[in-house]
């Protein structure tokens, strides 16, 4: 391997000789023999394209290169006989993958890697959302879970959605996307779309696994802090009170919306509340946050 590009000089017809651009270092093993006349050089060629290498150094002249490459030697640069001297080939350092020299601690910049759920919304004509009873958690939460490597937030909630239900229903675009991080399960980013109206059709077609989930019901939106953790019945409540609404996905941060819609209240003797970003909250190391 040699550092740059070679290009055939054709200021020889005897010897196809190769130039290189680029620094040369020693290559044991390459030294080529001596051989009177061009039948040194017919060797030379044949022995895999060392010629190049051997006399056309960048910034030779085509004459040097060829006289090396047929024996006659060039001042400078050949040993007794036209012999060739070694030569070195430079490799071209490799990109380095900051992901990987970060995991191993060799460096590079700092880069959050957080995990990440999604799940879904579904409502019935009263305007109660449908929660899920998990195996494997105390508490309620929303259809849905963990994202699987190479796998899309939208893909993970239909796929989530069909494993905890057995229903595979319309489902809507992203309601809210929160951000929760603590010391204790580091930084978690949660997105909930909307199921939408989940008619009587759909819902006579539920059937639970009951191996991972266990039970199902709709809940008054009023009530779902009674059943989920508290961050959770936050985000749910924030998504809920956005649906229908044409400015997007709201974003969210420990479940309160980021920025707040109106300024936060003023504490005791004029002082301000700090930020939705900076007030303290636990996340949630269950699937959907919480």
């Amino acid at each position: 391997m040699t550092a740059g590009s070679r290009q055939p000089d054709h200021s020889s017809h005897s010897v196809t000789a190769l130039r290189m651009s680029g620094p040369t270092a020693s290559m044991p093993g390459q030294t080529l023999a001596p051989a009177p006349g061009g039948e040194g050089g017919a060797r030379a060629a044949r022995s895999g394209g060392v010629v190049g290498v051997a006399g056309a150094v960048a910034g030779e002249a085509p004459g040097a290169a060829n006289g090396a490459a047929n024996g006659g030697g060039a001042p400078g640069r050949a040993g007794p006989g036209g012999a060739a001297p070694p030569t070195d080939v430079v490799a071209q350092p490799e990109p380095v993958d900051w992901w990987k020299a970060t995991e191993n601690g060799n460096g590079g910049p700092p880069m959050a890697r957080p995990r990440a759920a999604a799940g879904a919304l579904f409502f019935d004509e009263e305007g109660r959302v449908l929660l899920v009873e998990p195996s494997y958690k105390p508490g309620w939460d929303i259809p849905g879970g963990f994202i699987e490597p190479g796998e899309s937030p939208y893909a993970a909630c239909v796929r989530e959605v069909e494993e905890e239900i057995g229903i595979v229903p319309p489902i809507g675009p992203l309601l809210v996307v929160d951000w929760a991080s603590d010391g204790r399960v580091g930084d978690m980013l949660l997105f909930v779309f909307d199921g939408g109206l989940l008619p009587t059709a759909w819902r006579d077609r539920i059937r639970l696994d009951m191996n991972e989930i266990i039970n199902c019901a709709f809940t008054p939106l009023s009530e779902v802090g009674e059943v989920l953790p508290v961050l959770h019945a936050r985000r749910v409540r924030a998504a809920a009170g956005l649906r229908g609404q044409h400015h997007g996905a709201g974003y969210l941060e420990h479940g309160y919306l980021v920025p707040a819609e109106s300024p936060p209240p003023a504490g005791p003797a004029g002082a301000v509340a700090p930020p939705a970003s900076a007030r303290s909250g636990t996340a949630d190391s269950r699937p959907n946050g919480g």
